[in-house]
């Protein structure tokens, strides 16, 4: 009877130290810290999801997010800060809001010279999506970066293409990134006068580049990050 009670005990001990050490990892995707990656003077802010987080390479973000693959493209002048976080809308309406992270208030803090934002993903659901009030925040939350820094460099990017196959009205949809959210990105780019990049054509005929179908994998982070580098020293050539 006292083994079975020991064993009943060590099998319990077992499950919940598993169980803690799953709840502390969502935690960690739910409220992430914010990866900086490089030294440099030099700062670059990329603001987004979980695309942006790295979810598609969870145990080697340090190494395999698209902004710790672009800081070591950038080089040693640089310093870039992963403000990413999971599931997060760009629409304050969404049910999980960028707005209501502080991760917006922390990149300010930090004075960016550029600023990458992607959000729009998770607005697309059903569930979420408005493309009035899409458009209207988005130039509201480019304002914002614009009012504290006038000399920042803003480059706002479409979505990648999703190739996920659940259908529900909490699943991402292709259709409505594609055909509604890259137009209004690109609208927002010309009022707004910042530049675009476009993820959705680079990734749109590459589904081996996501781990799930939605999160790039290495590959496509590797892919992402040399087509943002590319854009970006085209852009500092052309400045100077």
């Amino acid at each position: 009877m006292k083994n079975k009670l020991k064993e009943l005990y060590k099998i319990s001990l077992d499950i919940f130290i598993i169980f803690l050490i799953i709840l502390i990892k969502f935690y960690k995707i739910w409220y992430p810290s914010i990866q900086k990656i490089g030294k440099g003077n030099i700062k670059v802010a990329c603001i987004g999801d979980s695309i942006t987080y790295g979810l598609g390479v969870e145990f080697r973000r340090r190494f395999s997010t698209y902004p710790s693959i672009l800081a070591r493209l950038l080089g040693k002048n640089y310093k870039v800060l992963n403000y990413g976080a999971s599931s997060r809308t760009l629409l304050s309406s969404g049910n999980h809001p960028y707005f209501k992270t502080n991760f917006i208030e922390k990149s300010l803090k930090q004075n960016p010279d550029i600023i990458i934002i992607m959000l729009g993903s998770n607005d697309s659901k059903a569930i979420n999506w408005n493309a009035k009030k899409y458009k209207e925040e988005y130039l509201k939350l480019i304002k914002i970066y614009q009012k504290i820094n006038k000399n920042s460099k803003i480059y706002i990017m479409t979505p990648t293409r999703s190739f996920d196959k659940i259908k529900n009205d909490k699943s991402i949809q292709n259709k409505v990134i594609e055909e509604e959210i890259c137009p209004i990105i690109r609208e927002i780019g010309k009022e707004a006068g910042v530049n675009i990049i476009d993820l959705y054509s680079l990734t749109k005929k590459h589904p081996k580049w996501f781990f799930d179908g939605i999160h790039p994998n290495k590959k496509g982070n590797i892919y992402i990050a040399k087509y943002i580098f590319n854009i970006l020293t085209k852009k500092l050539k052309e400045t100077k």
